[in-house]
Formats: structure tokens, C-alpha cells, sequence
């Protein structure tokens, strides 16, 4: 085992030490002035503020349906019927109602994703701050 080593000390001390030019580090800091400096990334959301706009709206209208209707309105009483009678619809969600642990299940879940996007906001901050 000894002799696969011999050899190796032998080449190592033949090699010697390398030693950099005198303008070394003139050379490097040269190259490192030439290299462009690049504009810091400018933040852009993946969903804008008008499709958020959409989203609340359209989330907003749905909750305001289901409050409404879950009286068991139907959805044409108030509709005049004499010229065209149509069959009365009524709410397919009229007995439905929350569980208190369905509540708290979703209260819990939304308070775990705010806080998720804040962490995961920072995160990227950092990564991506100059």
C-alpha cells in the first residue's frame, strides 16, 4: 500500500509551488470591471390587481347568493309570471348549513394561508433583494 503512495510524494515534490504573475491581480480586477452590472429584478405579481378585483367580486356575489337563497327563496319570486309562466326552481342549497367544526376547519385553513404567504414573502424578498 506504502508503494502506490511513494510515487505521488515524488511528483508533488517535483511539481513544486506555483506561483501567480505579478499582475495577477491587476488581471482579475480588469475582467471584473468589464462584466455588466445588471438591472435588480423589478417585482411583478402573478395576478394583477384587477384580476384580484374579479376574484373578490366574483367570490363576494357567489357568498351573497347562497345567503340569499338559503332562506329557501326561489330564484323567480319576484318575477312577474302573467306573460310567460315558467316552473318554479327553487334553492338546490335551501338545507345546507355550516357545522361549527366546518367553520373552524375553514377559519383555521385560511389563518395557516396568511401566514404561509407571509413567510413564503419574506423568503423571497430575501432571495431576490440586491
Amino acid at each position: 500500500m506504502e508503494e502506490q503512495y511513494n510515487d505521488i510524494g515524488r511528483l508533488v515534490k517535483e511539481a513544486g509551488n506555483e506561483s501567480p504573475s505579478l499582475d495577477f491581480l491587476q488581471n482579475v480586477m480588469q475582467e471584473v470591471k468589464t462584466i455588466p452590472v445588471h438591472e435588480p429584478l423589478v417585482y411583478q405579481p402573478l395576478i394583477s390587481k384587477k384580476a384580484w378585483m374579479f376574484i373578490g367580486m366574483v367570490v363576494f356575489s357567489i357568498l351573497a347568493i347562497l345567503l340569499y337563497f338559503s332562506e329557501g327563496n326561489s330564484l323567480f319570486d319576484n318575477v312577474n309570471g302573467s306573460l310567460i309562466s315558467l316552473p318554479k326552481i327553487e334553492n338546490p342549497f335551501s338545507g345546507f348549513k355550516f357545522h361549527n367544526t366546518t367553520m373552524y376547519g375553514i377559519i383555521f385553513l385560511a389563518i395557516l394561508l396568511a401566514i404561509q404567504i407571509t413567510v413564503i414573502k419574506r423568503r423571497m424578498d430575501k432571495s431576490y433583494s440586491v
